[in-house]
């Protein structure tokens, strides 16, 4: 890593992180120390993250393509797989490496390029994509040295699980591509929900409108973006007036209009040597002013990484003004800023008491999650029954009834599978949603669930036959089967005696009469067969829905446990801390006025440190805005101009 200059922000912000640290350390608070060390670690890691998300169908993962120059690199038409992300970063020779969770940590299993999807679209293979936590992909392209681009799961707002995983991507992001589509509607609420959340993880942001070759009127939607942003920023600000150091950035973030489709166009005109027509194309593409964003990002990485560092030093300082501001009051020759500090820790107990309240309604209301499960597992079901019930209807003969139940068994394993894996994801979305929801009314960070790649339960035991009765002899009915055969056997043969006289009647009519018999015969054992099969997958589908749904309880039940869990560790430990804060101010009283002075003295000077180090922060928070909003500056093309 280059020396950064000492008189710049990036050095200034390095010397600051250490002067919060150290100070942390002095008023014995190692753990916001660790918090602050934790945050600062990154700065040896010489690349540059940028995470690209989007809502699906807002052309995300073409965009990438057409950056690294493979159009068919990462599927375009399916969302990546809940719970994983696409790393892309330089290496001699184009690989990919799938990366599973397992009992014994990270497993890596190289992979053909091809079957990317498979292990990393939600229109993948089941099986394949189960335990998959990301996929690494290298190639030699220019774009990525010193960059790695991370595709992340839509961030739309059913699908709760993929929003998780990319915000919780944000954590080791440098900068953030937002993208959105001038084919599709303008960005929407929880899109600008979403921005809000990254806004406070990574400072470095910019938008980037795909799709404008075939729009004519890209420009006005990207008007109207702004426009709904701007609100959206304005509302909030109004509504929490201490957000506006990370939600004003946003109106600020540069906008980067591009055809993926163009630019691929130019590359295919360069191979078949039309150069100027490529030019012309690539230069209407809008994409070489987004790659000269992207190299910037790399080329400045410290400025686009120091964001991070001084979100977590002004949350440390925070912390560390209220422990000062007890000591101050503690001392004070005035009773009354003690009786008021008292105050406010009584109101903050009290509410507390309050929120221990909601949390005991809440874990009632979560007893329900459960039942909503069967629900989800008898609709997932009852959808890939009905496929089979259709194509039973369409055999005709006794030879594709056989050959059918032979094929069963494996289809049905198959379907069931794939399956499966639905029905986790819609669990996964209906949990996380109920408890997230749970978890933000007591004022805790969103749930972290995880289905440790949910093996669907043991079905071996489960297998569809047909009803064996179907191929034993029935007895003969003489009314039912008799009589209306040998009547059309007269009138045919009747006809044939009229044409070949006597003989024909003897010849024609037995031999008729005994198709027909046999025709009817074989009519019922394929419908007999039919109702037997479709009994035993009704039967069979009924079985599995019972064990899938008791599997999925008893997930959903360790979920909510847990959750729960985790609320009552934290209501308990934030009701220790306001007891102790307490317990040290009434504990003042008793204090010699000596030690009161010292203490009061005390709280005075880390105060007094902290105003300093916080508006220092705020100095530094502001040149790095600046530093990030020129990185990789310069006039941007105008696509379709």
């Amino acid at each position: 890593m280059t020396t950064p200059d000492q008189a710049g922000p990036v050095a200034r912000l390095l010397r600051y992180a250490n002067e919060v640290h150290a100070l942390a350390g002095r008023c014995g608070r190692p753990d916001l120390a660790e918090v602050l060390a934790a945050s600062a670690a990154r700065w040896k890691d010489e690349c540059t993250d940028i995470v690209v998300a989007g809502a699906q169908k807002r052309g995300k993962s073409r965009l990438l393509n057409t950056l690294v120059g493979h159009p068919d690199l990462l599927p375009v038409d399916a969302d990546v797989a809940t719970n994983c992300f696409l790393s892309l970063r330089r290496g001699p020779t184009l690989t990919a490496v799938v990366h599973r969770s397992t009992d014994k940590g990270l497993v890596q299993t190289p992979i053909t390029v091809e079957s990317i999807p498979d292990y990393a679209s939600m229109r993948g293979d089941a099986g394949k994509r189960r335990d998959v936590v990301s996929v690494d992909i290298t190639l030699d392209n220019p774009l990525l040295d010193g960059l790695r681009l991370l595709d992340t799961p839509g961030v739309d707002s059913l699908t709760v699980g993929h929003r998780q995983v990319t915000v919780a991507m944000l954590q080791r992001a440098d900068a953030l591509l937002f993208t959105l589509s001038a084919q599709d509607q303008p960005v929407l609420k929880h899109e600008l929900e979403f921005l809000a959340e990254a806004a406070e993880r990574v400072q470095a942001i910019a938008f980037v409108l795909t799709k404008v070759e075939d729009s004519a009127n890209w420009q006005s939607l990207q008007e109207e973006n702004k426009a709904r942003l701007r609100t959206f920023v304005t509302e909030a600000i109004a509504a929490d007036p201490g957000r506006a150091a990370t939600l004003a950035p946003l109106l600020e973030a540069p906008w980067f209009p591009v055809s993926a489709k163009l630019a691929e166009a130019a590359r295919v005109k360069l191979r078949e040597g039309r150069a100027e027509r490529a030019g012309a194309l690539r230069a209407r593409s809008g994409m070489d002013a987004l790659e000269r964003h992207l190299r910037g990002f790399a080329e400045g990485r410290e400025s686009a990484r120091g964001a991070t560092v001084v979100a977590a030093a002004l949350s440390v300082l925070g912390s560390l003004a209220t422990g000062a501001k007890d000591d101050v009051a503690a001392g004070s020759d005035d009773e009354s800023d003690l009786t008021t500090r008292l105050a406010e820790v009584d109101a903050d107990l009290e509410a507390l008491s309050e929120l221990a309240a909601r949390r005991r309604a809440g874990m009632v209301a979560n007893t329900f999650l459960g039942r909503e499960v069967g629900g989800i597992v008898s609709a997932r079901v009852a959808e890939i029954r009905q496929p089979y019930e259709n194509v039973i209807a369409t055999l005709k003969k006794q030879a594709q009834i056989d050959q059918y139940m032979a094929d069963l068994p494996e289809s049905v394993q198959r379907s069931l599978e794939a399956v499966w894996s639905q029905i986790v994801y819609d669990v996964e979305v209906l949990a996380r949603t109920t408890l997230d929801a749970f978890a933000r009314d007591l004022g805790l960070d969103p749930v972290e669930l995880t289905t440790d790649g949910r093996a669907m339960p043991n079905l071996s035991q489960v297998q569809v036959k047909g009803d064996q009765s179907a191929n034993e002899p029935v007895n003969v009915d003489m009314v039912r089967d008799v009589l209306p055969s040998i009547s059309m056997a007269a009138s045919f043969g009747g006809l044939a005696a009229a044409m070949l006289g006597p003989i024909g009647f003897l010849l024609v009519a037995p031999a008729i009469g005994a198709s027909i018999f046999l025709g009817r015969r074989s009519l019922e054992k394929v419908q007999r067969s039919q109702a037997a099969i479709r009994g035993a997958l009704r039967d069979q589908f009924a079985v599995v829905a019972r064990e899938m749904t008791l599997d999925l309880e008893r997930m959903v039940a360790t979920w909510r446990v847990s959750v729960e869990q985790s609320a009552d560790d934290s209501l308990l430990k934030r009701r220790k801390e306001l007891e102790s804060r307490r317990a040290e101010l009434k504990s003042a009283s008793a204090r010699s006025a000596a030690d009161r002075q010292k203490a009061r003295q005390s709280g005075e000077s880390r105060i007094a440190a902290i105003g300093t180090l916080t508006a220092r922060g705020q100095e530094l928070r502001s040149e790095l805005a600046t530093a990030v909003a020129a990185l990789g500056a310069g006039p941007a093309a105008q696509p379709g101009a």
